[in-house]
């Protein structure tokens, strides 16, 4: 794996596995909106994101983001990848 590439179908099986959604800011790089569930703006990703059956949501934007999905998703997981040296792609 090179610093600008990932494997998106082990992305998407990892989610499957573990019934994750996958939210991506709107200022996202594009191949990580192209693999999301959800793109859009913060608070509109949370609301939708409360509303799936998802039990973890992964999202890709700034830590206030997460923290608003958690807030409207008291019983789901909210997880937040962070950037680093293997996989810079994160943000």
């Amino acid at each position: 794996m090179t610093d600008d590439k990932f494997d998106a179908q082990e992305i998407r099986a990892l989610l499957k596995e573990r019934n994750a959604i996958l939210l991506a800011h709107n200022y996202q790089r594009p191949e990580i909106q192209d693999i999301a569930d959800l793109t859009g703006d913060s608070l509109d990703l949370s609301i939708k994101a409360a509303k799936t059956d998802a039990d973890v949501i992964v999202f890709c934007g700034v830590r206030f983001m997460a923290e608003t999905a958690s807030i409207v998703s008291p019983d789901k997981t909210v997880l937040m990848p962070r950037r680093t040296r293997d996989v810079p792609w994160l943000t």
